[in-house]
């Protein structure tokens, strides 16, 4: 029975390490197949410029394409200043004076030196005694 169980254990290992190679070359073949399908389509051109990490030169030529509408370039008009941008009044700014201000050094008094304000003597507990409860089978009976 052990052998056999051994045996089962065996062949399921097996099994999931071809089960694995042949996932793994599916996927490995599917990104071919991915790959080869955008270089053909009208978007290959695209989603290949969308794919890679260096941008690659766009080839000049006399037609209008999809790729020379996605590498136009936008510029921005210069920014002015307006009037109401340097009015304070528009602004929310206050002057707040700030002042330091000086503590005076600690003293000792005479009432920190007095011995009968603290208690100079360790506290002590009462002694624990056992009470009838905590003995008690109707308390602690489930």
């Amino acid at each position: 029975m052990k052998t056999k169980n051994n045996v089962q254990k065996a062949v399921l290992r097996f099994a999931a390490v071809v089960v694995s190679f042949v996932l793994i070359s599916y996927t490995v073949s599917a990104q071919e197949f991915w790959k080869r399908f955008l270089e053909n389509s009208s978007f290959g051109h695209i989603a290949m410029i969308m794919a890679d990490t260096e941008a690659p030169a766009v080839e000049s030529s006399s037609t209008f394409s999809a790729v020379d509408m996605l590498m136009e370039t936008e510029t921005e008009s210069d920014l002015e200043m307006e009037p109401w941008m340097t009015n304070e009044a528009n602004f929310a700014v206050y002057n707040l004076e700030i002042s330091e201000v000086a503590e005076v050094a600690l003293e000792l008094e005479p009432w920190m030196m007095d011995q009968y304000l603290f208690q100079r003597a360790a506290e002590t507990d009462p002694a624990l005694a056992l009470e009838a409860w905590m003995v008690s089978d109707a308390v602690w009976s489930f």
